[in-house]
């Protein structure tokens, strides 16, 4: 068992003890007035996130919301979209329930229509959606955001369909060169995209230098060392999401490195 899966185990098991939650909350409660910060729109309490590796089906929202992340990433996967939208239409609002849209499918155009239906159905009760352009299980969607022009042109076009605006955000490739790395930029920045999540520290600062800052980073980091959140910040990411979920049994991992930050 890998110790991603062990850390899952561990929350699922200790959040049926009565009280357990509450008491997560109570204990990573705490004010960072200084790390506070308004993106794309909406608030945050402080700029450290969980990216949707730990919890991918939104069993564990309510708990990884005790522990302290100021928003939390999830994927739809195989679970039936109900029971997802009836974990998020339960969670905290101090919350960010970022589901990715992956392009899963036997077939382009089947997955297509998924992502649409995903989108359409989960739009009321998230406050961003994430669309993943890696590329994955064989499909032509690619890289080269020329592959996902059309697609991204009717999510943009459907949001306009709804009363609440909900910021759509593109996560970017880890091998992208400069040249398509530009072209993703640009079509963000003129097409309504409201920011991008960058793997890395390099990634964060290519597109803060290509956009000039005009468009917002969400940084992903691999680890949850403070050196490595304050580095993606002070290069320019807006928002921090951390990828290895919970390492270890420190649970105090945000409350350490927020402190980190608040003193900085």
């Amino acid at each position: 068992m890998s110790h991603l899966q062990q850390t899952v185990r561990h929350i699922a098991r200790m959040r049926r003890i009565p009280g357990f939650l509450a008491w997560n909350r109570l204990f990573f409660k705490r004010e960072y007035p200084s790390l506070a910060r308004e993106v794309f729109g909406l608030r945050f309490p402080h700029p450290l996130g969980l990216a949707p590796v730990l919890d991918r089906q939104a069993e564990l929202l309510d708990s990884c919301s005790s522990l302290g992340y100021s928003f939390t990433g999830i994927i739809p996967g195989d679970t039936p979209i109900n029971v997802i939208a009836d974990c998020l239409s339960n969670r905290r609002s101090s919350i960010l329930a970022s589901v990715e849209l992956r392009a899963d499918g036997p077939t382009e155009e089947q997955a297509h229509k998924r992502l649409i239906r995903t989108y359409s159905l989960l739009y009321d009760f998230t406050d961003c959606f994430v669309i993943d352009i890696n590329r994955q299980n064989g499909l032509a969607f690619g890289d080269d955001i020329a592959d996902w022009t059309d697609i991204l042109n009717e999510i943009l076009d459907l949001r306009l369909c709804y009363e609440k605006y909900r910021p759509i955000l593109l996560r970017l490739p880890l091998g992208n060169d400069e040249e398509e790395l530009g072209r993703t930029l640009e079509f963000c920045l003129l097409s309504g995209i409201d920011g991008v999540i960058a793997p890395g520290l390099r990634k964060v600062q290519q597109v803060v230098s290509h956009t000039k800052g005009r468009l917002p980073v969400v940084g992903s980091g691999s680890g949850s060392s403070p050196k490595e959140v304050a580095d993606m910040l002070q290069a320019g990411a807006s928002l921090i999401e951390i990828a290895q979920g919970i390492p270890g049994h420190r649970r105090t991992t945000v409350r350490r490195i927020l402190q980190a930050l608040d003193k900085t």
